[in-house]
């Protein structure tokens, strides 16, 4: 889901959560990025339902980025399937590597807590060089 409306819809249709995502870019290179969905989704269902979000999300600082943005949880497809191929050793890195990429960030950022992510991030830093 990529649209507030959308969203919207889905918590008047009694809906518990709202997934965010563009199927990776895979589906469609040029839709919305999760990250610019995200704020206007969250903000249009507001506390009502639970928010997730997929999509590009591949190191601590993007799952902490999806979380100020709005989301309860981030999902990762990419990363943990890469990790997958080198055994169980490599996805225990991969999840220790992650954990210390948001611990690091989160210190970073001043935030002590996941919860505390919120509102740390302007929607205009979201753009690249």
């Amino acid at each position: 889901m990529l649209r507030p409306d959308d969203a919207r819809r889905c918590v008047q249709a009694g809906a518990a959560a709202i997934w965010v995502s563009n199927h990776g870019g895979r589906q469609l290179d040029r839709a919305v990025p999760t990250a610019h969905a995200l704020p206007p989704i969250r903000a249009a269902v507001g506390d009502e339902v639970e928010v997730y979000v997929d999509g590009g999300l591949r190191s601590g600082i993007d799952v902490m980025t999806a979380v100020a943005l709005g989301a309860r949880a981030a999902f990762l497809g990419r990363l943990p399937l890469f990790a997958l191929s080198g055994g169980e050793p490599a996805v225990v890195r991969m999840h220790d590597e992650l954990q210390a990429q948001l611990v690091e960030a989160m210190r970073l950022a001043g935030c002590r807590h996941p919860a505390d992510t919120p509102g740390i991030l302007a929607p205009g830093h979201l753009t690249g060089p």
